[in-house]
């Protein structure tokens, strides 16, 4: 009776020809998952304590750091028209102060123009606002009335009235006013002197502007310097997408808004436009804030007429020209910063750390954006996330023993 098959014997049947290679290859995957999770886990907790570290750094020194952030702000906006003027032969140091003059006798024209404007705008609004509030009492507290159900003081009378039973909270609440009036004008006062700062440290920025860049990359380990620089040039390109191209873009729309409510006769037009202007650095809101205060301001001095119909009209139709002419030409795709994202970047920075905030928010999420991208490109290339398919056994090769073409059933030879 022969013996029974001894899979440990020496006779034992050959392994299918394609099963080591296989092995050797599922083996080697799987080394290069780990390998690739734990070098992304690493990664990650570097850069979470580095961005832990650096968000408490600036917690800390906002009040210190917002001039400093507004200076740079200014000088990376200005370097490049620098930078022409020195390749036309003028001096560095004169070419910054020519440029900074300029933009201080501007923006002095500006607010020598646009100032005065805006007090007698303001000043008038406030002599014909007892009016629209008497117009508004009459014809649209009946309608309210009517609708609500409900009874509402008509008459300046009742109006003071109903806050004299109010007056005692009122009178409660004054020490937090005051204390609240002497905090806002420290805070003016603060701010005045921020600002006189600024083109003082935008001066010296700009003065060794280059030279701080190219010394700063000498900071990095040399093993990593060029995928850094290379990084951090993809992260300027966003950056100055959005400031030189959005900055110009809402400098326009403010133009835009200011003389066409303007000549409509919208009260406080070039106030609406400058609000308007300013706040689609924003995307969405400037638009949203100019279309219904100015529609409000209309309903007020005209009630429902055609000067609404042509304030919402001169709305849709800067926004058509700004969506199909201003931005494409003047931003074109260089931003690569989703709307959204910008919204929450703004708001995020905002609340955390004020005016400094909305200034490095953007800039932020533009470097957050090119060092995600390159994760999950390099999570994508991983055999962790496409695992590359076993090569079929050789032609013939019958696989082990036991092993059929039809369920594991071994297929028997005609």
């Amino acid at each position: 009776m022969a013996a029974p098959w001894d899979p440990t014997s020496a006779d034992r049947p050959p392994a299918p020809s394609g099963a080591p290679a296989a092995s050797e290859d599922r083996v080697a995957a799987a080394d290069e998952d780990r390998a690739f999770v734990a070098r992304a886990t690493r990664q990650a907790i570097v850069v979470a304590v580095a961005a832990a570290a650096g968000l408490a750094a600036l917690w800390v020194l906002k009040a210190a750091l917002t001039p400093l952030a507004a200076a740079f702000v200014t000088a990376y906006l200005l370097d490049p028209l620098i930078d022409r003027l020195e390749a036309l032969g003028l001096r560095r140091r004169a070419a910054i102060l020519l440029v900074l003059a300029s933009v201080g006798c501007a923006v002095a024209a500006l607010l020598l123009y646009v100032v005065p404007n805006l007090v007698a705008e303001i000043y008038g609004l406030a002599q014909r606002l007892p009016g629209y509030l008497e117009r508004l009492l009459v014809e649209g507290v009946p309608r309210l009335e009517q609708r609500l159900g409900i009874e509402l003081p008509t008459t300046f009378e009742e109006i003071v009235g109903r806050l004299r039973g109010a007056e005692t909270d009122l009178l409660s609440r004054a020490g937090d006013v005051l204390t609240g009036a002497v905090a806002t004008v420290t805070g003016t006062l603060s701010a005045i002197v921020g600002l006189l700062v600024i083109p003082i440290l935008a001066y010296y920025l700009l003065a060794d502007f280059d030279d701080l860049l190219a010394r700063s990359a000498l900071w990095i380990p040399p093993r990593h310097r060029a995928y850094v620089v290379e990084k951090a040039r993809t992260a300027n390109r966003l950056i100055s997408g959005f400031l030189r191209g959005q900055v110009t873009v809402a400098a326009a729309l403010g133009v835009l808004y200011g003389v066409g409510y303007s000549a409509i006769g919208v009260d406080l037009a070039l106030g609406v436009g400058l609000v308007g202007g300013a706040l689609s650095l924003v995307p969405y809101l400037g638009g949203a804030v100019a279309v219904v205060s100015s529609s409000v301001l209309c309903i007020l001095e005209f009630g429902v007429d055609w000067h609404l119909a042509a304030t919402i009209g001169w709305y849709a139709a800067v926004q058509t020209f700004e969506g199909f002419l201003l931005t494409p030409r003047i931003v074109g795709e260089s931003v690569g910063l989703h709307p959204g994202v910008v919204i929450v970047a703004l708001l995020i920075g905002g609340d955390l750390f004020g005016f400094l905030g909305l200034l490095i928010a953007v800039p932020l999420a533009a470097v957050a954006k090119v060092f995600v991208d390159e994760g999950l490109e390099a999570y994508r290339r991983s055999t962790f996330f496409d695992d590359p398919p076993q090569a079929p056994p050789p032609p013939g090769d019958a696989g082990p023993p036991g092993a059929g073409a039809a369920g594991g059933i071994a297929r028997i030879p005609s």
